[in-house]
């Protein structure tokens, strides 16, 4: 007896692909209309601003650089001074992490930054500097009288000439 029963030569399994290619040229078709309807938006207009922000010339504002310690191998190993950047400035050196030069740099500041029309003390500071040292250095800024402590970022030069300045 014949078990598989039907005819010889075995099943065929040929693939039928056209309902496939219609679905494809449907969506295809369904894309294609929907495209234009996605990108026409309303426009609305735009707070406009400028990338850098204009500083007056007259204002005066405190600065301070605050350095790395850094070990032979030039990997840093804590927070290292901080110094003025000021060339009418004495020559201070103050450390964070030293109780009673902590307290210098405090009254620096507080005698400072009273004079100042804006209680604004802006930081420079190492770039491989761990955040928690800056950090550190705006708590003793706002102990020192200062509203507002901000870090200065350098810019990258290529932002730079693609601004033409």
């Amino acid at each position: 007896m014949d078990a598989g029963g039907g005819k010889k030569g075995g099943v065929k399994s040929d693939i039928n692909v056209t309902p496939l290619v219609d679905i494809v040229l449907v969506l295809l078709i369904i894309f294609i209309v929907i495209t234009p309807a996605v990108n026409s938006s309303v426009k609305l207009p735009l707070a406009k601003h400028s990338p850098k922000a204009e500083k007056n010339k007259d204002e005066k504002y405190l600065t301070l650089l605050f350095q790395s310690k850094r070990n032979d191998k030039y990997e840093v190993i804590g927070p290292g001074p901080v110094l003025i950047d000021d060339k009418d400035a004495k020559d201070e050196v103050f450390f964070v992490n030293n109780e009673a030069q902590q307290q210098k740099l405090i009254d620096y500041i507080n005698r400072n930054v009273s004079a100042l029309s804006q209680k604004v003390v802006f930081v420079k500071a190492d770039a491989d500097l761990p955040f928690k040292y800056v950090n550190e250095l705006f708590q003793v800024c706002r102990k020192g009288g200062a509203d507002e402590a901000s870090i200065v970022t350098s810019e990258d030069k290529a932002e730079e000439k693609k601004g033409g300045n």
